[in-house]
C-alpha cells in the first residue's frame, strides 16, 4: 500500500484541522503507543523517500515532534521544507508559532501577516495568535482590532467570544464588552451571554448606549424566558434612569410594549413597579409638558395594563387624569377600560392631598411666589383628624358675631372685620394672624389689636384670625369658623372662601325678626349645593309664638320641615343668639359634641384636594398678576427715570442760571465801587490844592503834600468806601441768600413730588447753605484785610512835578516868587492826571474780591452738588432697577413654561387624586346601599 497515499488523503480531510490546530498531526503517522516518535518518523521518512514520495507530510509531522520538544529551530527547518498545497499554509502558521516562542515577536507577527489561505480555521488561528502577540507586545489598539475581527468572522470558534469578553473586561472597555454580551445573546439565544449582560447593565455599563440596541434581545427574551426579560428591562431601567438616554429608553419601552403585545399573560413581579416608580419620577422631575407628553400616556397604558393590588387604582387614576388633559393620546376603549379597573380596584390608605400640597407649597417658595402660609393653615386643620370645624353661616355679620360671643366671649369681636376669624378651645390665649405672606403669633388680643390698628381696621381679603383660649362652652377639638363675606353678596370666588372647605358642619342662624327669609333660603340653597354632604344644624331664635314648649316644639318641627325641603336631614333647635337660657346652651353645647364626634376622613380628603385646586389657581393667578404688576412697574419706573432726566437737566440749568446771575451781581457790586473810586480819588488829591499858600515851604511842599494826600486817601477808604463796600457785600449776599431759598423751595417741592410718587421718602434736596457763611466770612476778611500803602501822589517822576520841586527848591527863598510859585503849585494838583495813581489805589483795594469773585461758580456748584448727585444716584439705582427687571419679565415671557408646566403637571396629579378620592366616595356609596349602582367616576 502507498503509505503517502493514505497520509496525504487525511491531510486534505477538513476533519483533521483541529489537528493541525494541536501540532498533534505526527499522530496519525505513528502506531498508537509508540514511545520513540522521531525514530518512527525517521523509518517512514527513509521508507518515502526511497519510494520517490512527496516527503512534505512526514517533515512537517517531524516539525510538530521538534516544537513539542522546544526544539524550535529543528522544527522550523522541517517546516520549511514543506511545499504541499494543503500543509504549506500550516507549515508557515506554525514557523511563525515557533519564533513566537522563541521571542521573536517582530519576525512571527511579519510571518503571520504574509499567510493566505482559504481555511477558515487556520484564519481563526492565525487572528487569536496575532491578537496574543499584540497584547505581549503591548499594541492594545491592534489587539482590540484583531479580536473583534475575529469575533465578527469566526465567532463560533472555540475561544474566541471568551478571550474577547476577557480583554474587553482587561481594558474596560464596557462599551465593546456589552456589544459582544448583546451581540451573542442574540445570535446564540443562550441564557448564559443573556445573563452576562444582564450583569453589565447592571454594573451601568450601559447607561451611554442606545436602548433600542437592546430591542431584538428584549424581544427574544420575552419569547424565550420572561424571567430574564423581566430582569433586564429593570437593569435597563435602572441604568437609564436620571441619565440623558432615560427618555429614549421610556419611549422604546412604549415601543416594545405594543410591539410585543406585553400583558397580563404573565406573572410579572418587577416590571409594574419599575412602571409606577417611573411616573412618579416624571410627574415630580424636572421635565418639561412637552416631553412628558410624547412619553407619560403610553408609559401609564402600559402600567394600567400590567398593574396588580392597589396599584391598579392609582396607575388608573393616572392615565384617567391625563386622558382629561390630553384625550387625543388615549383611545376610548383604554380609557374606559381604565375606568372600570379604577372602580374595582383595592386601595391603600394614605395622605396623597397633603403630601401633594407640600410638594406644590414648597415649589411655590422655590419659584419665590410666596409663603402661602394661609393655605397651608388650611391644609393643616383639613389634616388634622382630633378637629371639626364648625362653620357659623346665615343672618349678618354682626348677629353671627353676637351669637359667637355668647360661646367665646369678647374673644368673638377680637377682629369684627377680619374676612375669616376662628376659634378654637385652647390653654394659653394665643391670637395668630395668617396672611399668605405672613403668621404672626400675638399673645394677648389687646397686642393683635394695637399691632392691627385698633378692632375697626380692615384687613386683606386673605387674612385669618385664629383666636385660641380656654373657651369653657366650646367642646376640645371643636373649631369655630365665620366667613365675612357669607351671607353677603360676595361670590364663592372671593378669597375668603379658601377658608370654606374647613366646614366639617355648619351651624346655620336664622333671621330672628324674619325666619326662613327668601334669603335664608338662597343661602342655605347655595351652602347645600357647595357642601352637600356636610351636616346642617339650624338655629331658630325665640319668638313670640313661642308661649310654651308645646307650641315651640311645633314651631321647631315646621321650621324644619321646611328646611328639610332645601337641606334634607336638617336639624333645628331655639337659640337666642343675643341672650340665651342656660337649657339652651346645654343643647347646643351637645350639639357641638355630637359634631365633634363626626369627621368624614373621605370629605376631609376631597376638602383638601378641593383646597389644591384653589391654590394652584391661585398660583396661576398670581403669576399672570406677578407679571402684569412687573411690566407696569417697569413702565412706571421708565416714566419715572424720563422725570428724573428731566430734574437733573433742569436743576442743571437752575445752576448755570444762579452760577451767572451770581458771579454778575458780584461783579456788579465791585464795578460800581471802581466808579465810586474813580470819581472820589481824584477828587480828593485836587482838593490837596486847598493846602498850598505863599506861606508854604516850596522846598518841602511835595512831601508834605504827599503826606496829607495819603492820610485824607487812608481816612476816605476807611470811613467811606470800605463800610460802603462792606454793605454792598452784604447786601449782594443777602440777595443771593434769597436766590437760593428759592431754588431750596423749588427743590423740596420737586423731592416731595418725586416722594409722592415713589411712596417712601427715597429723595432727600438739601442744598449746602454753608457757602454764605463762608462767603461772610471771606468778605469780611477781605475788607478787614485791605492794607493799602503809601502812595506817590507828588513824589513822581513827571516832568511837571521835577518842573515844581526844581523850582521850590531854587526860588522859594525869594519873596516876590511866592505867589506865583503857589499859583503854579495850585495849577498842577487841579489839573494833573491821577488815573495812574487811582488805579494803584483801586488794584490794592478791589484785586483781592477780583480773586474771589473766580470762585463763585465753584461755590455755586458746591451749593447745588448734593441734590444733582442724590439725583444722579438715584437714576442711576432706577436704571439698574429697571434692567433688572426688564431681565427677569424676559425671563418670564420668553420661557413662561418653567412656571406654567410644573403647575400643569400638578394639576394633573391633583386630578389623579381626585379620581381616586371619587372612587373611594363611590365605594363608601356601595356599602352603604349594595343596590344603588355606583355614580360614574
Amino acid at each position: 500500500m502507498n503509505m503517502h497515499g493514505k497520509y496525504t488523503s487525511q491531510v486534505i480531510d477538513m476533519g483533521f484541522e483541529q489537528q493541525l490546530v494541536h501540532k498533534t498531526f505526527y499522530e496519525t503517522l505513528v502506531e498508537a503507543g509508540e514511545r520513540d516518535v522521531v525514530s518512527a518518523l525517521g523509518d517512514i521518512f527513509f521508507t518515502a523517500h526511497r519510494d520517490g514520495a512527496d516527503l512534505s507530510s512526514i517533515r512537517f509531522a517531524q516539525g510538530e515532534v521538534y516544537f513539542h520538544r522546544r526544539d524550535y529551530e529543528a522544527a522550523i527547518f522541517k517546516w520549511e521544507q514543506v511545499h504541499h498545497d494543503d500543509l504549506r499554509p500550516w507549515a508557515q502558521k506554525n514557523i511563525a508559532d515557533s519564533y513566537y516562542e522563541l521571542g521573536r515577536l517582530e519576525l512571527a507577527e511579519e510571518l503571520y501577516r504574509s499567510i493566505e489561505t482559504e481555511s477558515e480555521t487556520l484564519h481563526a488561528e492565525i487572528i487569536l495568535r496575532l491578537f496574543s502577540l499584540y497584547r505581549e507586545l503591548g499594541e492594545n489598539a491592534k489587539a482590540d482590532d484583531m479580536i473583534k475581527r475575529g469575533v465578527t468572522l469566526y465567532p463560533d470558534y472555540p475561544n474566541m467570544t471568551e478571550w474577547a469578553r476577557a480583554f474587553f473586561e482587561e481594558q474596560g472597555d464596557w462599551e465593546s464588552a456589552v456589544e459582544l454580551a448583546l451581540g451573542e445573546a442574540v445570535r446564540t439565544s443562550a441564557r448564559r451571554w443573556a445573563d452576562i449582560l444582564t450583569g453589565y447593565v447592571e454594573q451601568g455599563h450601559a447607561r451611554t448606549m442606545a436602548p433600542a440596541r437592546f430591542s431584538r434581545c428584549l424581544a427574544l427574551l420575552y419569547e424565550t424566558d420572561r424571567v430574564k426579560f423581566e430582569r433586564l428591562v429593570q437593569a435597563l431601567w435602572n441604568g437609564y434612569r436620571d441619565g440623558d438616554l432615560y427618555f429614549s429608553w421610556l419611549a422604546e419601552w412604549n415601543r416594545l410594549y405594543d410591539e410585543l403585545s406585553i400583558g397580563r399573560d404573565y406573572d410579572w413581579k418587577r416590571i409594574p413597579g419599575l412602571l409606577g416608580e417611573a411616573y412618579a419620577g416624571l410627574m415630580k422631575g424636572p421635565y418639561r409638558l412637552k416631553e412628558l407628553v410624547e412619553v407619560a400616556p403610553p408609559l401609564v397604558k402600559s402600567w394600567v395594563s400590567l398593574a396588580d393590588g392597589p396599584e391598579t387604582a392609582v396607575a388608573a387614576a393616572a392615565l384617567l387624569a391625563w386622558s382629561e388633559k390630553f384625550p387625543e393620546a388615549f383611545e376610548e376603549e383604554t380609557v374606559n377600560d381604565a375606568a372600570k379597573r379604577l372602580v374595582h380596584a383595592k386601595r391603600q390608605a394614605g395622605e396623597a392631598g397633603v403630601s401633594l400640597f407640600e410638594e406644590i407649597a414648597d415649589w411655590a417658595e422655590e419659584q419665590r411666589a410666596g409663603s402661602h402660609f394661609r393655605f397651608r393653615w388650611v391644609v393643616r386643620q383639613l389634616s388634622d383628624s382630633r378637629t371639626h370645624c364648625v362653620l357659623v353661616a346665615g343672618a349678618s355679620r354682626h348677629e353671627r358675631l353676637a351669637f359667637l360671643r355668647t360661646l367665646v366671649g369678647e374673644a368673638a369681636l377680637a377682629a369684627p372685620s377680619a374676612p375669616v376669624l376662628a376659634w378654637r378651645n385652647g390653654g394659653e390665649l394665643e391670637v395668630a394672624k395668617i396672611s399668605d405672606d405672613q403668621f404672626t403669633v400675638f399673645s394677648s388680643i389687646d397686642e393683635f389689636q394695637q399691632a392691627a390698628g385698633g378692632r375697626a381696621n380692615r384687613f386683606p381679603d386673605d387674612v385669618v384670625i385664629e383666636c385660641a383660649a380656654p373657651f369653657s362652652l366650646v367642646p376640645q377639638g371643636i373649631v369655630l369658623l365665620d366667613i365675612g363675606p357669607l351671607g353677603g353678596r360676595a361670590s364663592f370666588d372671593h378669597e375668603a372662601f379658601v377658608s370654606f372647605s374647613l366646614a366639617d358642619s355648619v351651624l346655620f342662624l336664622l333671621n330672628g325678626e324674619d325666619p326662613l327669609s327668601s334669603a335664608d333660603e338662597q343661602l342655605l340653597l347655595r351652602l347645600h349645593e357647595r357642601a352637600p354632604h356636610v351636616p346642617m344644624y339650624v338655629l331658630l331664635p325665640p319668638g313670640d309664638g313661642m308661649v310654651d314648649e308645646e307650641e315651640t316644639a311645633r314651631m321647631v318641627e315646621e321650621v324644619e320641615a321646611h328646611v328639610r325641603t332645601i337641606v334634607p336631614e336638617a336639624r333645628v333647635i331655639v337659640y337666642s343668639p343675643h341672650a340665651p337660657s342656660r337649657k339652651q346652651q346645654q343643647a347646643l353645647v351637645g350639639w357641638l359634641e355630637e359634631m365633634r364626634r363626626c369627621v368624614s376622613p373621605v370629605r376631609r380628603e376631597e376638602a383638601i384636594l378641593t383646597t389644591i385646586r384653589q391654590f394652584i389657581a391661585h398660583l396661576f393667578r398670581q403669576r399672570a398678576e406677578a407679571e402684569s404688576r412687573l411690566a407696569e412697574l417697569v413702565v412706571w419706573k421708565k416714566e419715572m427715570a424720563a422725570k428724573l432726566s428731566g430734574a437733573i437737566h433742569q436743576l442743571g440749568d437752575l445752576q448755570e442760571e444762579k452760577t451767572a446771575k451770581t458771579a454778575k451781581s458780584f461783579h456788579t457790586v465791585l464795578a460800581e465801587m471802581r466808579g465810586e473810586l474813580l470819581t472820589a480819588i481824584p477828587d480828593l488829591l485836587r482838593s490837596m490844592a486847598d493846602l498850598v499858600s505863599e506861606d508854604s515851604d516850596f522846598s518841602r511842599l511835595h512831601l508834605e503834600l504827599n503826606d496829607k494826600a495819603n492820610e485824607r486817601l487812608r481816612a476816605y477808604l476807611d470811613e467811606e468806601a470800605l463800610p460802603k463796600l462792606r454793605r454792598a457785600m452784604e447786601q449782594w449776599i443777602a440777595a443771593t441768600e434769597d436766590e437760593f431759598n428759592e431754588c431750596q423751595v423749588f427743590l423740596h417741592e420737586m423731592g416731595e413730588g418725586f416722594n409722592a410718587m415713589f411712596g417712601q421718602e427715597r429723595l432727600k434736596l438739601e442744598c449746602d447753605f454753608r457757602i454764605l457763611a463762608d462767603w461772610r466770612r471771606d468778605t469780611d476778611r477781605l475788607i478787614n484785610g485791605v492794607q493799602v500803602g503809601k502812595v506817590n501822589v507828588f513824589l513822581r517822576r513827571t516832568p511837571s512835578q521835577l518842573l515844581l520841586k526844581g523850582a521850590g527848591k531854587l526860588l522859594g527863598a525869594f519873596a516876590q516868587n511866592k505867589a506865583m510859585l503857589a499859583q503854579k503849585y495850585k495849577q498842577l494838583i487841579q489839573t494833573q492826571d491821577y488815573a495812574e495813581v487811582v488805579e494803584a489805589i483801586i488794584q490794592q483795594l478791589l484785586l483781592p474780591f477780583e480773586w474771589f469773585a473766580k470762585s463763585l461758580e465753584r461755590d455755586v456748584t458746591q451749593f447745588f452738588h448734593a441734590p444733582l448727585t442724590a439725583l444722579d444716584e438715584m437714576l442711576k439705582r432706577l436704571e439698574l432697577e429697571i434692567a433688572a427687571q426688564e431681565g427677569e419679565l424676559k425671563h418670564m415671557r420668553k420661557n413662561p413654561e418653567a412656571y406654567r408646566d410644573p403647575l400643569v403637571l400638578f394639576g394633573i396629579r391633583l386630578r389623579q387624586c381626585e379620581q381616586l378620592a371619587q372612587a373611594a366616595s363611590a365605594a363608601v356609596q356601595l356599602l352603604q346601599d349594595e343596590n344603588k349602582p355606583i355614580r360614574s367616576v
